[in-house]
């Protein structure tokens, strides 16, 4: 089964509409999910993000963004993966990957041999390809 790592823009695209094509194309990812046709790995630091973005940056009240969070945490498709590598974060922070959320991702895919990260960031998506990660289309 395909397991894909997550980044918080495809969950924050999904549930904010800001682009109705990535909306569309996040929530054929997570339908994908909910009939266990693949595997989504959700980083505790994406889910962190999304809380901080949906909450500070939309405007969500934190209940409503807990509502949320537990809805995407019962999704039959999705594994949560909570410790980070933190040797293989620091070779690729910042020289390789500057952002350290997506440096921390990129450790993680390399970590658990994700098939490929799910993302909208064509600059995070072009440094994965650099160091051999896929990245979902």
């Amino acid at each position: 089964m395909m397991r894909i790592l997550l980044d918080t823009n495809v969950l924050a695209s999904f549930l904010t509409d800001p682009d109705a094509s990535q909306q569309e194309a996040a929530a054929g990812l997570l339908a994908q999910a909910a009939e266990n046709r693949i595997r989504l790995l959700l980083p505790q630091i994406t889910a962190t993000e999304l809380v901080f973005v949906l909450t500070n940056l939309y405007g969500k009240p934190a209940g409503q963004t807990a509502q949320v969070l537990r809805e995407l945490l019962d999704l039959p498709g999705l594994e949560v993966l909570e410790p980070l590598p933190w040797s293989r974060l620091l070779t690729l922070w910042p020289s390789q990957v500057p952002s350290f959320a997506h440096a921390a991702l990129a450790a993680l895919a390399q970590e658990v041999r994700a098939d490929a990260v799910a993302t909208f960031d064509k600059d995070f998506a072009r440094r994965l390809k650099k160091l051999g990660i896929k990245v979902w289309a």
